[in-house]
């Protein structure tokens, strides 16, 4: 069990990480040349539930499953972690690329000076991110 969760919330807190400093260190200061509305009590639920929870949900079934308190059965826990391992590990892939696709669309040129110091390093951590959850589904299948 404890090779499985230290691998499983490794990657969990990588991805926190990067989704945390995506946001605070490039997105958050983008440029506001689009009216951009107030977002709602719903809107910061969501984003909080999937930015900084979802990526945890895997190393909660690596928890409760065979290897832990048994508290799930084996087959749900090896669907699960196999399911969750390959949406996170798609789900930062697709983050790092559109990321980098915005990039090769406009530059730097739409981030504030500031912001674009940190683009690189912190599209990077994601492809990392995302990259751990790809091996992790790797390791699982074969």
């Amino acid at each position: 069990m404890l090779p499985d969760l230290t691998l499983f919330f490794t990657a969990s807190i990588i991805s926190v990480l990067s989704n945390w400093a995506a946001w605070n260190f490039v997105w958050k200061n983008e440029s506001e040349s689009s009216n951009e509305e107030e977002n709602s009590i719903t809107d910061k639920v969501f984003w909080f539930g999937f930015s900084y929870l979802l990526p945890f949900l895997p190393t909660l079934f690596v928890l409760f499953g065979d290897g832990g308190s048994k508290a799930l059965g084996p087959s749900l826990t090896n669907w699960s972690l196999s399911i969750l391992s390959g949406l996170l590990g798609f789900l930062m892939g697709g983050l790092a690329m559109s990321s980098w696709g915005y990039y090769r669309k406009k530059g730097t040129s739409g981030l504030k000076a500031e912001s674009a110091k940190h683009f690189k390093w912190t599209t990077s951590l994601t492809t990392l991110a995302g990259l751990c959850w790809l091996f992790i589904l790797v390791s699982r299948l074969f």
